[in-house]
């Protein structure tokens, strides 16, 4: 037996939880808000970074440049030149010399007003080896030169034994000696500001966060109450009130064309329902007739008709003819139903007089008193499904042949354009009542006609099915009865 675990089952109830799509909405817009003020706080802090290096830069260029222009004078050079050998020769003096130096950078320091956050080293290169001459800050290391006048960031962890050593240096030629300037970036207070910066927006942005959630919850609950009540109109329908309707509001938007769908797609459902209601209640009528016929002959051979040889033979006869009028009901309408199920079919572009001449030749054999007129062209073509075609084309024959006087007289004609093919009968005609019913399942316009033709009224019904399957329309026209019906059939292509 398998134990989940406590952890799996919360997980599991985590994943069974409704989450409604406001709080969605409203959490991803939270998030989104979050990430956005996020990046834009890093943005705009290596913006800043970037602006206040760029004009430390420049300061520390336009102060070295003035530095080292001022100490390339020729008596500067030649004191410092003077200076620089004793150092490097006289060890006796050398401390001496080395003061010189220092009061001689630090006047000309002072005399160009360079900055006190500036430090600066002058050195002596001889053999390889760096002689220091003056400097404000002694604890700086040399170091390497820099080029093409381009300052150069410079940092080492622990370097003091309270701090880091974290520098903007530049290293410019003065005559034959070299002024190594730089800057502090540690104790600079904005560049400490912009390395806290991004913590302190994204901390000022969290109320900003936490009120852009609610109304973001607001908003999307608002905007999805018609949603909401699309859903509930849709449980409360049922095949008992198929006729209630979504409540449309006054605004053109996705919402109100949902809406409408949901509309349009409940009035189909109701027109498919009652029209379901209507056929299942016209077969129930529809069977029920023979089946009283058959049960009353049963029961009349039950007790008769096994000793009178007339009765037997009657009641025979009936039950025969009765159970073959059950028997085309029954296929007919599973015809009906796989019509109505079937997929787009096959289409050829079919020379359209040979199959009209073939098929009035096989009506012959079966109804050799009928008087068919064909009016087509040998070069018409029609794009199509032959054998559908003609399955269409005789059950409208059967029915013209079987409603009208003999001999029945029809004509079929094709007309190019539009692409039409009519069936004209000269037979009884159809009422104005009736025309748009005539196509209905088991609709029939005289009960006692249709009786003894033996018709379901299902014959029309298929016809148009199997149209539309072939993506044409079919129509019936007549001037009222007594004068005829024209089946006209209209293909797209």
């Amino acid at each position: 037996m398998i134990k989940f675990s406590k952890k799996s089952k919360i997980k599991k109830h985590f994943y069974n939880r409704r989450f409604s799509i406001s709080s969605q909405i409203a959490l991803i817009f939270g998030i989104s808000t979050f990430v956005f003020v996020a990046c834009f706080s890093f943005c705009i802090t290596a913006i800043l970074r970037s602006s206040v290096l760029h004009q430390k830069s420049e300061d520390l260029l336009n102060n070295s440049v003035r530095l080292c222009t001022s100490l390339s004078s020729p008596e500067v050079q030649n004191e410092l030149k003077r200076l620089s050998d004793i150092v490097v020769t006289d060890s006796v003096n050398i401390y001496r010399a080395l003061q010189n130096s220092y009061d001689l950078v630090g006047r000309v320091v002072r005399q160009e007003r360079i900055p006190y956050y500036i430090s600066y080293t002058l050195y002596y290169k001889y053999e390889g080896i760096c002689y220091l001459l003056a400097s404000n800050d002694p604890y700086l290391p040399l170091l390497q030169q820099t080029e093409n006048f381009v300052p150069r960031r410079y940092y080492e962890k622990a370097y003091y034994a309270d701090g880091d050593l974290n520098i903007l240096y530049l290293t410019l030629p003065s005559g034959i000696f070299y002024v190594q300037s730089s800057v502090n970036m540690d104790t600079d207070s904005i560049d400490k500001m912009l390395s806290i910066l991004p913590i302190i927006m994204i901390a000022l942005s969290l109320p900003l966060i936490a009120v852009s959630f609610l109304s973001a919850r607001l908003f999307a609950a608002r905007l999805l109450h018609p949603v909401a009540e699309i859903t509930r109109t849709a449980k409360e329908i049922s095949a008992s009130n198929l006729d209630r309707r979504i409540a449309q509001r006054d605004v053109h938007d996705e919402l109100q064309e949902l809406g409408t769908t949901f509309n349009d797609l409940f009035a189909r459902l109701q027109a498919d329902f009652e029209r379901e209601k209507r056929f299942t209640s016209d077969v129930s009528h529809e069977l029920r007739t023979p089946l009283a016929v058959l049960l009353g002959h049963l029961d009349l051979l039950r007790r008769w008709g096994k000793s009178d040889p007339k009765i037997l033979d009657s009641s025979l006869e009936t039950l025969y003819t009765e159970t073959k009028s059950m028997q085309a009901l029954i296929e007919n309408l599973l015809l009906l139903s796989r019509s109505e199920r079937q997929n787009q079919p096959e289409m050829l572009i079919i020379r359209l007089k040979p199959l009209l001449k073939k098929l009035i030749d096989d009506q012959l054999l079966i109804a050799p008193e009928v008087q068919f007129t064909l009016e087509c062209e040998e070069s018409a073509t029609l794009f199509t499904n032959s054998d559908i075609l003609v399955q269409i084309l005789r059950i409208l024959i059967t029915n013209s042949i079987a409603y009208s006087e003999k001999p029945a007289k029809i004509c079929i004609k094709f007309v190019p354009n539009p692409k039409q093919l009519l069936i004209c009968d000269k037979g009884f005609g159809i009422d104005a009542k009736d025309i748009e019913h005539i196509f209905d399942r088991l609709y029939r316009t005289d009960e006692s006609r249709n009786k003894n033709t033996g018709g379901s009224g299902l014959g029309l019904a298929i016809a148009k099915t199997l149209v539309q399957n072939l993506g044409g329309t079919i129509k019936a026209q007549s001037e009222g009865t007594g004068k005829g019906t024209t089946m006209k059939i209209t293909f797209d292509k």
